[in-house]
């Protein structure tokens, strides 16, 4: 019968795991300056005082080397975005017209509901969740349990403003893991 670890261990191999994951989830290849994608050039982005560490605006995606996580979410972009003249992702009709509406996000969060069998109580979380897995799901396809994506800070930006948060903690990695 195997042995669970003693505490010292198991925060090594916890801390071991979110560094790998961490590396997983960046978008930009690692000699692109965070700094560097973070300016806003589609004029949606919030002000750099009041974004996170990792934000960084969708034009980057289109202008800066990326790892695979970014080179799936641009290609999903080019692919979905049948306007690509509009300055930034958020003005798309694709973005404004379907998934960033209260429909879509109903929708979503009933089929979230249902396949969890849990309602969270507070709506616009549970709205802002949805609309980011139907973002994603739309973009680039199911990627599978655990694995997060970060998404532009024009578009988390404009999910808050629609659904806002009174205690907002940002993005998160993880917890799942996969067996």
């Amino acid at each position: 019968m195997d042995h669970l670890p003693d505490l010292k261990q198991a925060e090594a191999i916890l801390s071991r795991m979110h560094s790998l994951e961490a590396k997983d989830q960046q978008v930009f290849s690692a000699r692109v300056d965070q700094e560097e994608a973070a300016v806003c050039h589609c004029t949606l982005c919030p002000s750099r005082d009041q974004e996170e560490q990792y934000d960084y605006c969708c034009q980057s995606l289109f202008r800066l080397p990326l790892r695979k996580n970014g080179q799936h979410l641009r290609e999903g972009l080019k692919e979905k975005l049948r306007d690509p003249s509009t300055p930034c992702i958020c003005l798309n009709p694709l973005f404004s017209n379907f998934l960033l509406t209260d429909t879509a996000t109903n929708a979503a969060v009933a089929l979230r509901n249902y396949e969890t069998g849990t309602v969270d109580m507070d709506e616009n979380r549970s709205r802002r969740f949805a609309c980011y897995r139907l973002i994603i799901a739309t973009v680039m396809g199911p990627l599978g349990r655990g694995i997060r994506v970060r998404l532009p800070a024009c578009i988390i930006s404009e999910v808050r403003k629609r659904w806002p948060s009174h205690s907002n903690t940002g993005f998160k990695p993880s917890d799942v893991l996969d067996d």
